[in-house]
């Protein structure tokens, strides 16, 4: 198999808990599936991504992914770290992945296809930061070839973990992966771009 993308989805009774002050648990719920839906589309638009992998943290993530006609694991122990294990052991035969955050609001296929065209050639390690200092998107090629460091200033530890392993690595400013949701401030910017998601920013938290 080509490049396979993986979305890693957290449990959704974890969904987005720096959203408390914005929106009640109903509401954190209904935006993580509105921005995961957004981001498996954007990944089965691109023209370069011949599978798509969800990582589900929980039952209820499974079964928000299922309908989408994507592969899914099940990972239950918490964080990236056991998640992205999950993904490299499904992900064997692949050529390279790319892994796509599960909370970009303006990614589109053509977002995707910029970081597999950047990475076309192995070994290769490409990597799209959030504005943040996170990672937005991770190329490698092959899947494997360096390790994953998500969380706090992920970017520049993909990076640096890319020159230690004598990698070639390319760092990719993509708008459309550089934006994810993760607190009021952020979700407010995103709607101004996509209009769908003004009725989380502007509705009033429920007591």
């Amino acid at each position: 198999m080509g490049v396979v993308a993986i979305v890693p989805l957290k449990a959704l009774s974890d969904a987005k808990r720096r959203l408390a002050p914005a929106l009640d648990a109903r509401g954190r719920r209904e935006l993580v599936a509105t921005l995961f839906e957004t981001v498996v589309e954007a990944c089965r638009d691109s023209a370069a991504v011949e599978g798509v992998l969800v990582v589900a943290g929980d039952p209820d993530a499974a079964a928000l992914a299922r309908p989408l006609a994507v592969e899914v694991v099940l990972e239950r122990r918490r964080g990236l770290a056991p998640a992205m294990a999950a993904a490299e052991a499904a992900t064997r035969g692949a050529a390279a992945t790319v892994v796509v955050m599960a909370d970009l609001p303006l990614v589109t296929g053509r977002d995707v296809d910029a970081v597999c065209a950047a990475g076309r050639r192995g070994p290769a390690v490409v990597v799209a930061p959030a504005r943040d200092g996170g990672t937005g998107a991770l190329l490698r090629r092959p899947p494997g070839v360096v390790p994953t460091a998500f969380g706090r200033r992920s970017a520049g530890a993909h990076v640096r973990l890319a020159r230690l392993a004598g990698v070639p690595v390319t760092t990719l400013d993509v708008e459309g992966l550089a934006h994810d949701v993760d607190t009021p401030g952020q979700l407010r910017h995103a709607a101004v771009t996509r209009g769908p998601l003004r009725r989380w920013a502007g509705r009033p938290r429920s007591a």
